[in-house]
């Protein structure tokens, strides 16, 4: 888990921003929140709703970082 530590909150929203809103939903919904809108506000949510180490551990499973 040493890339935790190299990845800063701007860098997190930029690689989500990479991933679909399907991905993005998935991530969501796997960390027990729901939700049904715009892709921008659905990064807004997981940025704010999620640890950002949660954030990072479902990239890396993503295979995004």
């Amino acid at each position: 888990m040493a890339i935790m530590a190299d990845i800063d909150v701007t860098e997190i929203r930029i690689i989500l921003e990479d991933l679909s809103k399907e991905q993005l939903t998935n991530i969501l919904e796997k960390n027990g929140w729901d939700y049904k809108g715009s892709e921008k506000v659905l990064i807004k949510e997981i940025m704010t709703k999620i640890s950002h180490d949660i954030i990072i551990e479902e990239l890396e499973a993503l295979g995004a970082i």
